[in-house]
């Protein structure tokens, strides 16, 4: 092929010059025959290329050694078991971070005592294989302290299990029954890495979804990702002959990408932690705690299209409250309807906001002007029995809001309407 490349570069110069000399066109018949022969080159020299880069490719893949990528993968997973560690130094009460340091720092450890020894007596083996397993748990305790549950479950300790099992379990069967195959052994332990893989991405792609995090999520894909790997050194031991240990090689090779991969996901998720506070802050009343204006025009602008009603709500002589008894007294009333609004309105499904000053808004999809008048009357009745210095009461304007509305502009101009009627009509009534 080379020869082949080297003639074409030896009769194309040797045809220029002639060309030149001789002064012929491009159409002369003796310069088409060799455009001809020209392009009849042109796959084989694709051919030539591709040749080359398998061959590269081969090589590159031949040259991996097992040792190399261990430590590039017990490197990068103490550098990340130290940046978690240096996080939660700063910020003590968010132990998932703990949780997370300890996982990475664990593979390390387990992936130097694979290391330190070629031959590992079964019950060491056995444990180091479950360490690996509760490393992957570590992670997904982590999450599941995000949603404020239970870092640990009973179900861990049995996917523990299965892992050990699936490490020891064929080394017994193969002493009892020596006509297994010893190729059952590491396919055996490869299954019950799988198996955890499996179980502990999923979770943690679940518990992504349950908290709102693509970190979380991205986690999960990436422990997932390590089951393709597994798969194929399992293929490999049935007979893909290529000259490795492909049990520990090809999972090492996905290491270095999954296992950062997963890592910045977790990392990810204090930084969407943050943003979510900062949105949540920016969107509530700091007094209240109920939705403030920006919030209210967020709802509105992702209103769904069905029925409901709005209340609208005011105290009454709220300015005298203020100007007689001071305005902690003031904000005292506020806090104490806000609270009441929200106990009450929750359970319907409703959401309270407040407008500014003592005006409040409260949203119930899908309610009837009945279950409104209800959450109203049973509001006036919760207020009367707040202590305070003196006191105080509301009046509610209701209104509907209709399923071709396209936010709640409309049914909030019409529930305020019904609340000055309220007013003119003494105050601390309900009007629709």
């Amino acid at each position: 092929m080379m020869s082949v490349l080297r003639a074409f570069i030896i009769v194309g110069g040797g045809t220029k010059t002639r060309r030149s000399a001789a002064g012929r066109s491009s159409t002369h018949p003796e310069n088409l025959g060799f455009a001809t022969n020209s392009l009849q080159l042109v796959p084989a020299l694709r051919n030539l290329q591709k040749a080359r880069i398998s061959w590269r490719l081969t090589a590159m893949l031949h040259s991996l050694d097992l040792f190399t990528l261990q430590m590039a993968s017990i490197l990068a997973s103490t550098a990340f078991g130290l940046v978690f560690a240096g996080l939660w130094r700063g910020r003590l009460d968010d132990k998932n971070l703990l949780y997370w340091s300890a996982s990475s720092l664990l593979y390390a450890a387990d992936l130097i005592a694979f290391m330190a020894v070629d031959l590992l007596p079964l019950p060491v083996g056995c444990c180091l294989y479950g360490l690996l397993t509760v490393s992957n748990i570590l992670g997904l305790s982590g999450l599941r302290l995000i949603e404020r549950r239970k870092p640990f479950a009973l179900w861990m300790l049995g996917l523990v299990a299965i892992t050990m099992t699936a490490y020891a379990a064929p080394v017994f069967a193969q002493a009892y029954w020596p006509t297994i195959p010893s190729s059952c052994i590491p396919i055996s332990r490869a299954v019950g890495l799988i198996i955890s893989m499996t179980v502990v991405g999923t979770a943690c792609i679940r518990s992504g979804r349950r908290c709102a995090s693509r970190g979380g999520a991205i986690a999960g894909i990436a422990t997932l990702g390590y089951i393709p790997g597994y798969l194929v050194s399992i293929a490999a031991e049935l007979g893909w002959p290529m000259g490795n240990d492909w049990l520990a090689l090809i999972p090492m090779i996905s290491d270095q990408l999954l296992l950062g991969l997963l890592n910045l996901g977790l990392l990810a998720i204090p930084i969407e932690r943050a943003q979510a506070r900062l949105r949540e802050m920016a969107l509530r009343d700091p007094l209240t705690g109920c939705w403030n204006r920006a919030g209210y025009e967020n709802l509105s602008s992702r209103k769904s299209d069905n029925d409901g009603m709005i209340v609208a709500i005011d105290i009454d002589h709220f300015k005298q409250i203020n100007d007689h008894w001071g305005h902690a007294a003031g904000d005292d009333a506020l806090v104490a309807l806000a609270r009441a609004a929200r106990t009450l309105a929750e359970p319907l499904g409703g959401d309270v906001a407040r407008m500014g000053g003592d005006e409040f808004l409260i949203l119930l999809p899908n309610r009837s002007e009945l279950d409104a008048r209800g959450f109203a009357n049973q509001l006036r009745k919760a207020l009367a029995k707040t202590p305070a210095s003196e006191p105080w009461t509301i009046s509610l304007g209701l209104a509907r809001f209709n399923a071709g509305e396209a936010d709640y502009a409309a049914a909030a101009r019409r529930a305020d309407a019904s609340l000055y009627q309220a007013k003119h009509q003494g105050r601390d009534r309900v009007a629709a």
